[in-house]
């Protein structure tokens, strides 16, 4: 099926030169001045130098810069340049000679960072005033006419953050004659989800509840226990009360802290879900038949998490989480960790973590009953979880094809079916019908199954707008003799963006 899609843009390759200085936003604490922001070929240079002549550190601080390249929707983070004040940066080469952690990965916030580092440096304004920053990657073409914005961390003592993100922005200006753009008019085929036979769907809800060590009593006024069991209860509550869906099962699992024994703590958890159900099956409509209770045991997994997750140093951190993936005997875990560094480290554990591993989790699962076009239209802007997939594209099917609601709808789908191959091929076709490249490249890369005309087409597209033609000519003739009438369309429109290009480059 044909569709009318907006008119997207391709522009020609652009030399971008930027203002001598960037405009702030919001004010940085150090001075970013830019030299270049352009491209030669393939590749984007961003040029830039960071002036912390000015700069005043605070004694243990670290100053995260992350470059950002912006234009309409789609964001691109370059390598962070990672700033330390001189005992900041003394601490953490300490941690590294003892631990053997890089320098770039001490503190938990760098760990996690998705973006590469791209420098760690250790601020002294009087030995180097001006710290050059310079990266060189792959040139898309939504990269044309993009602006780019500083965004600055402030991380005091350990990790804790210590202000607000400041964020800083500057315009590109094209110092050459801009070539007049290629209109470009992609063409997609849609693929129909299959029907579910049964919508089956859940809701989880974690109780953090405090109970007092080594007990399974449930006291709802004991610190913050109230407002956990009311988030529980609110929780059941929407869930039964949904006159288009059908409770089936209401499962309660019980965690423990692991300072203890293995089977004391097993027998601990099981308790206390079983006491969570007794609480629930007083207060809820739900027929007690349908609760059930499950044993997690010690939470391990929680505690590797929390240890991770923590922006305060917890004491030889790294020695803990190596002990927790090689040793499986779990009472011979906790022993080791009580051994490390005197027992400081576990007394940090025990007292700051371990009271929030002990939870019970409530899944409320459901069936949902199927809904007609009209009922789909308004549930799929109340709870659209509630839609299956194919229920979602019938909904998107009474839209005009290539319409902005036609194209949120095909994106919704693919939000709540993440894993679904027609869910991600749909969702990147509307992407790409958007002109967002590279939230479709993403969706693309999801797809396991690329055994199909339409997969192949949705990829010449894409390596069309980036500039990548003989590609993109090679995967539209795929998709064209597997019969797609789209792809002879979006072979016509390369063949023209071609034709555009040579005229203004002379080849």
């Amino acid at each position: 099926m044909k569709i009318k899609m907006r008119k997207l843009k391709l522009a020609c390759l652009i030399l971008l030169i930027l203002p001598a200085w960037l405009t702030a936003q919001t004010q940085l604490r150090a001075k970013v001045m830019s030299e270049k922001l352009g491209h030669t070929g393939s590749a984007m240079t961003v040029d830039l130098t960071f002036d912390v002549s000015m700069l005043k550190m605070k004694s243990v601080e670290t100053l995260i810069y992350t470059p950002v390249l912006v234009s309409g929707k789609n964001k691109m983070e370059l390598p962070k340049l990672i700033l330390k004040s001189k005992l900041r940066y003394k601490l953490d080469l300490r941690e590294k000679k003892l631990n053997g952690t890089p320098l770039e990965a001490v503190s938990n916030y760098e760990v996690n960072m998705k973006t590469p580092v791209y420098a760690v440096e250790k601020f002294n304004k009087k030995s180097k005033p001006r710290i050059p920053y310079h990266v060189s990657i792959p040139f898309k073409t939504w990269m044309d006419g993009a602006t780019l914005q500083i965004r600055e961390e402030a991380f005091g003592c350990c990790g804790a953050p210590a202000q607000q993100i400041a964020t800083t922005k500057t315009n590109s200006e094209k110092q050459q004659t801009e070539v007049k753009a290629v209109e470009i008019n992609p063409q997609f085929r849609y693929l129909t989800p299959e029907k579910e036979k049964e919508k089956v769907r859940y809701e989880i809800g974690e109780a953090y509840l405090d109970f007092p060590q080594g007990q399974s009593v449930i006291l709802p006024n004991f610190r913050g226990n109230r407002r956990e069991l009311d988030k529980i209860n609110q929780m059941i509550v929407i869930v039964a009360t949904d006159p288009d869906v059908k409770v089936t099962s209401v499962e309660m699992r019980g965690y423990a802290s692991p300072e203890g024994s293995q089977k004391l703590n097993y027998e601990l958890s099981f308790k206390r879900a079983q006491a969570m159900r007794e609480y629930f099956v007083q207060m809820s409509t739900i027929p007690s038949g349908l609760f059930r209770t499950g044993v997690g045991g010690e939470d391990w997994d929680g505690l590797k998490r929390l240890i991770q997750d923590m922006y305060y140093m917890i004491p030889m951190k790294w020695d803990i989480l190596a002990i927790i993936e090689r040793e499986y005997d779990l009472d011979r875990r906790e022993q080791l960790i009580k051994n490390l560094g005197g027992g400081a480290p576990y007394k940090k554990i025990y007292s700051d973590l371990y009271p929030k591993l002990r939870r019970v989790d409530c899944q409320v699962n459901y069936v949902v009953r199927d809904f007609t076009l009209e009922e789909g239209k308004r549930r799929i802007k109340e709870k659209p979880k509630l839609l299956s997939q194919n229920e979602m594209y019938q909904v998107a099917r009474t839209y005009p094809e290539g319409s902005r609601e036609f194209n949120e709808t095909l994106l919704t789908a693919r939000n709540h079916f993440p894993n679904n191959d027609i869910a991600n091929l749909n969702a990147a076709a509307a992407a790409l019908a958007e002109g967002d490249v590279e939230l479709g490249r993403e969706y693309l890369e999801k797809v396991q199954n690329t055994d199909s005309p339409e997969y192949d087409n949705c990829l010449g597209v894409l390596y069309m707008y980036d500039g990548d033609y003989d590609e993109a000519e090679t995967y539209l003739q795929k998709a064209l003799d597997a019969g797609l009438e789209e792809a002879a369309h979006n072979l016509r429109e390369l063949a023209r963006v071609r034709g555009n290009r040579s005229s203004h480059t002379g080849r």
